[in-house]
């Protein structure tokens, strides 16, 4: 079962994925958030991985929603 969710900035530059962690998700669920964006030679740059617990990312999923940010389709496998 995947479940990815991507939101891209307002500027249109980066982008986020939110992604499960699976190995966590028993005991502590969290979420891995990568940042990147994709050059242009249809390459992804990945600058960023972080880990949060998933009320925090359900949070913070909301808060980019709420300033602007928009949900987009997968950008990188």
């Amino acid at each position: 079962m995947k479940r990815d969710g991507w939101l891209k900035e307002p500027s249109g530059v980066w982008v986020l994925r939110f992604r499960y962690d699976w190995e966590s998700w028993d005991q502590n669920p969290k979420v891995l958030i990568d940042k990147g964006r994709m050059e242009r030679n249809g390459i992804p740059l990945l600058k960023t991985r972080r880990r949060m617990r998933r009320n925090l990312a359900i949070q913070l999923w909301k808060d980019l929603l709420a300033t602007g940010w928009r949900r987009i389709n997968p950008q990188w496998e």
